[in-house]
């Protein structure tokens, strides 16, 4: 009876839990509830180290790999270099590692770790350059003499300075056959005028650089204090830290003062600026210089911008111009950035010939409504979210985290940059981001730059019948020579 009993209570208290968990299990996807998720960015503090003669940098274990990564991030770039040897940082990535060192050819730093089944690469930007390197942690200490060896010792030998010369004029050849290169190139070249922001390359120029000038500049930039290592990996913090200082300690420092760079650009006529291509499209931009990423609206144009035209499908351009008008696949707006110089603000647009005027002047529609009609609730919402829910893009991964405090650090940025990113873009109203739209959208600055073919685009089609002039005053651009530097006819 009590054996009886105690199976009658088993089954109700089955039957209980059944009744409870279907009651709580929800029917339909959306009533999934889940808690928020939470992530705390780390603190630049917790890894920042100081190494040997002034080098600085940012290390972090990570042993879930038995992998290493190590980027050296200079403060050095395109902007330093004179326009009469423009393309020089050009050759100075293709040599500085196949150009080897006093010790060892670029040939055998290759095949050494490629062997190791590594990587090594280089690359200069506009204002910084960077070597990174990745290995097993197994092979870390042959990586870092060979990662150094690079840095402080390169040797640009003349066969892999003429191979880069060569490579980089047969690109020279053809950098007028793309329209959407040529768009960028001379949309920049129209807001920043003649400027170290803009020089380019030419046969004369890649031609006079010499063996002489690759390591004159690396011996005015690659010194320790002039650069910020980030290491992320499977190593020990302390004895990367003494690896490291082993090559530092060695390694001589200079003084460096930076030349003064001009902010004061041009204010180009507003208008249409055409770039004649027999093509069957036209490709656009229309805009004008934008704005610091230091600006303390930052973040407030940000989320305008999305709304407007970065926000992919989202946004009131793409929904327009693409989904509504099926004029164009490649199509939005964007606020570019740079070190230290105001970005560019652009719409973009690539449409058929006849369609080019009627593109445009959605876009400017655009531009405007943003300007004078208040945004709505959703757009707010999908915007603020979209960059909260991002967020930790940003520390994707180990190297990434510490390459992004490098960076902070060496453009002079606030270390507190990602604990407080969140709380500024959360403080985002609907009414700064129209404050913001009047501010940083100008239609009196406004210029329009077309590449395409002159008839079909100024003819135009039925919503906007031509001519272009309508837009404003017709510019007509000619191209220069990339070889000669001289203006084509």
């Amino acid at each position: 009876m009590k054996k009886i009993s105690i199976w009658i209570l088993g089954i109700l208290l089955i039957m209980l839990f059944s009744t409870t968990m279907k009651a709580q299990t929800p029917t339909r996807p959306e009533d999934l509830k889940f808690p928020p998720l939470k992530f705390e960015p780390p603190n630049p503090a917790s890894f920042r180290v100081a190494l040997a003669n002034g080098l600085r940098g940012y290390i972090r274990e990570e042993r879930a790999l038995p992998i290493v990564n190590i980027t050296a991030i200079i403060n050095t770039g395109s902007l330093y270099v004179p326009k009469e040897k423009a393309g020089l940082t050009d050759i100075l990535s293709e040599c500085l590692i196949k150009g080897g060192t006093k010790t060892r050819t670029g040939q055998v730093i290759e095949d050494r770790i490629d062997f190791l089944g590594g990587s090594l690469n280089f690359s200069v930007g506009e204002r910084t350059a960077s070597l990174s390197m990745s290995v097993l942690s197994k092979d870390l200490d042959e990586g870092l003499e060979l990662f150094f060896d690079v840095l402080m010792n390169p040797e640009f030998r003349e066969e892999a300075i003429k191979l880069a010369k060569g490579r980089l004029i047969e690109q020279l050849r053809s950098a007028n056959d793309n329209p959407s290169q040529v768009l960028a190139r001379e949309f920049e070249k129209l807001l920043y005028g003649e400027h170290p922001l803009t020089y380019e390359p030419t046969k004369a120029t890649v031609e006079s650089i010499t063996q002489a000038d690759l390591k004159a500049f690396h011996s005015k930039y690659f010194f320790p204090k002039n650069i910020i290592i980030a290491a992320a990996g499977d190593f020990n913090r302390e004895q990367l830290k003494s690896k490291i200082n082993k090559y530092a300690s060695k390694w001589t420092n200079k003084s460096l003062s930076f030349p003064a760079i001009s902010k004061n650009f041009p204010q180009p006529e507003p208008g249409v600026y055409f770039i004649q291509k027999k093509i069957n499209q036209g490709y656009i931009s229309i805009g004008h210089l934008g704005i610091e990423d230091t600006n303390p609206d930052y973040f407030a144009v940000q989320v305008m911008n999305f709304i407007l035209g970065g926000g992919s499908f989202t946004s009131r351009i793409t929904s327009k111009v693409r989904s509504d008008e099926g004029l164009a696949y490649n199509t939005g707006s964007r606020f570019t950035y740079r070190w230290g110089f105001p970005g560019i603000f652009s719409g973009y647009v690539q449409t058929k010939s006849e369609t080019v005027g009627y593109a445009i002047s959605l876009i400017l529609k655009e531009f405007e409504r943003i300007r004078q009609e208040p945004v709505s609730d959703a757009e707010m919402e999908t915007a603020i979210n979209y960059y909260l829910e991002s967020f930790a893009d940003f520390f994707q991964s180990p190297i990434r985290t510490m390459v992004n405090f490098a960076n902070l650090e060496l453009q002079g940025k606030p270390m507190n940059y990602y604990s407080t990113y969140r709380d500024k873009i959360k403080a985002v109203t609907k009414e700064k981001v129209m404050e913001v739209a009047r501010k940083y959208i100008r239609p009196d600055k406004m210029v329009i730059m077309i590449v395409g073919d002159w008839e079909p685009c100024n003819k135009g089609s039925d919503k906007f019948p031509g001519p272009l002039e309508k837009l404003g005053k017709i510019h007509r651009v000619k191209l220069m020579n990339p070889l000669t530097g001289k203006l084509e006819d």
